[in-house]
């Protein structure tokens, strides 16, 4: 990996992070990548999507909403992964 495609992952991290924080309410703005979304921060289905929404906003692109799988929101890392393929990383 290039330094800037690094660089790119890590906005790509940090949204991630951010929109986990405002949608469950608590800080996980250090959660390491290997954090389970489901069962280790208390994410459900329905704050699934609302975090998809949060993250469009915060990096300003859409998702396809076709694309998406449950293995994309077992880490905050595969969630990571998905976020940057879609917005073309």
């Amino acid at each position: 990996m290039t330094e800037n495609t690094l660089t790119e992952r890590g906005r790509y991290l940090d949204a991630v992070r951010q929109g986990l924080t405002e949608v469950l309410n608590k800080d996980v703005t250090g959660a390491e990548e290997g954090v389970r979304l489901f069962d280790e921060l208390g994410l459900d289905s329905s704050s699934a999507l609302e975090l998809l929404i949060t993250i469009e906003e915060i990096l300003d692109v859409q998702f396809d909403a076709e694309e998406l799988e449950m293995t994309h929101f077992e880490t905050v890392g595969s969630l990571t992964d998905f976020v940057a393929a879609e917005a073309g990383a």
